[in-house]
C-alpha cells in the first residue's frame, strides 16, 4: 500500500495546482472586466460634460451656465452682473434669473407674452403684480431711472367684491425720477380707455386718474411743426457732373418739412445729415428731384450714398 500513498500526494498537488490556475484565470477575467467597466464610465463622463439629456431637471439651489464657471462677471461681482445666466432659488435670501446680454424669446404658431404674477403673503390679491424698470449703477447700488408699472385700478372705483374672472380691471403707469427728487414722479396713467398726462406724483401719487378720455395737467398742449433739415454735407463724390443735394424730412404721421437748403457736388456724392427733432425719416433730393422714398436710419448722423440715376 506504500506506493499508493506517493501517487495520492502528487493528484493532490496537481489538483491545487489546477485550482490556483483557474482562480488566476478569475481574478484575471475579473480585473478586465472592471477596466472595460471603467473605459465605459470615463466614456458616460466624458459624454455627459458635453450633452445631457433629461426628461426633467430639478435644481434646489443655483444654476450656472458660465464659461468660467462663475456666476458673476469678474470685477462686476458686487454689481451681480452674470457672466452668462445665474438662477437660484429662495434658500438662503432672495432668488431670482440674471441674464447677461440679449433675452431673446421666439414662439411658433402661439402669441408670446411675459406676466407678472404676484400675490400677498396670505394669498390675497396684490394690485401691483410687477414693474419694468432702467436703472444705473450710482452710489453703491442700482438706481432706476424709469418705470413702466402694471396695478389693478383703485378698489374704491371697483369693490374687491366685485373682482371676478370677467372684471379685472388695470392701468400701466409711466412713472420717472426728476432732478433733486428721490422718489418717483408719475408722467402718465392709461386705462380704462382714459390717459392722464402730467407731472407730479411723488411715490406714485398726485397725478389724478382720468376722468375723461385724455387730460393733460400742470400745462398746456404746445404743438411744433417738424423743423426744416440743414443741408446735407458732402463726404465723397466723383467727378460724373455737378450735383446739388437738399433734404427733406417726413414725420411719423407723414407730414414733410420744407426742403433744406442744397449743397454743390461734383458727381454722385456720399452724404451725411444730422436728425431732426421729430423726423421719421427723410428724402433725398437732387437737382430738384426726389430721388428717395423715406429713408428710415438709425443713429443721430445719417449716412447715404447716391448710387445714380433714379
Amino acid at each position: 500500500m506504500r506506493p499508493t500513498i506517493p501517487l495520492i500526494i502528487v493528484l493532490m498537488l496537481f489538483s491545487c495546482a489546477s485550482r490556483a490556475d483557474e482562480s488566476l484565470d478569475a481574478i484575471k477575467q475579473e480585473i478586465q472586466e472592471l477596466k472595460r467597466r471603467v473605459l465605459t464610465l470615463e466614456e458616460a463622463n466624458r459624454q455627459l460634460k458635453q450633452k445631457i439629456e433629461v426628461e426633467r431637471l430639478v435644481v434646489k439651489k443655483e444654476l450656472i451656465v458660465s464659461d468660467t464657471g462663475q456666476p458673476w462677471e469678474k470685477g462686476y461681482e458686487l454689481h451681480q452682473i452674470p457672466r452668462g445666466i445665474y438662477a437660484r432659488s429662495l434658500w438662503d435670501g432672495p432668488g431670482g434669473l440674471w441674464v447677461r446680454s440679449r433675452l431673446i424669446k421666439g414662439e411658433i404658431d402661439d402669441p408670446f407674452d411675459d406676466r407678472f404674477h404676484a400675490l400677498e403673503r396670505d394669498g390675497t390679491l396684490r394690485r401691483t403684480p410687477g414693474h419694468i424698470s432702467w436703472n444705473v449703477w450710482i452710489d453703491g447700488a442700482w438706481r432706476q431711472m424709469a418705470i413702466i408699472q402694471g396695478e389693478g385700478i383703485e378698489l374704491s372705483e371697483l369693490p374687491f367684491a366685485q373682482w371676478n374672472g370677467g372684471s379685472h380691471p388695470g392701468r400701466i403707469r409711466f412713472q420717472t425720477y426728476r432732478p433733486e427728487h428721490n422718489e418717483p414722479m408719475t408722467d402718465a396713467l392709461i386705462g380704462q380707455g382714459m390717459m392722464s398726462l402730467g407731472g407730479g406724483g411723488y411715490g406714485g401719487g398726485g397725478l389724478p386718474y382720468p376722468r375723461e378720455v385724455l387730460q393733460l395737467w400742470g400745462g398746456s398742449l404746445s404743438q411744433i411743426s417738424l423743423p426744416t433739415p440743414t443741408a446735407p454735407v458732402v463726404l465723397k463724390q466723383d467727378s460724373s457732373g455737378v450735383h446739388h443735394y437738399a433734404l427733406i424730412a417726413v414725420g411719423a404721421q407723414g407730414k414733410r418739412s420744407l426742403r433744406s437748403s442744397t449743397t454743390k457736388a461734383t458727381g454722385l456724392a456720399s452724404l451725411r445729415w444730422d436728425s431732426v427733432p421729430g423726423a421719421d425719416a427723410y428724402i433725398v433730393v437732387r437737382d430738384g428731384r426726389e430721388i428717395t422714398g423715406a429713408i428710415r436710419m438709425e443713429g443721430s448722423n445719417k449716412l447715404w450714398t447716391d448710387k445714380g440715376a433714379k
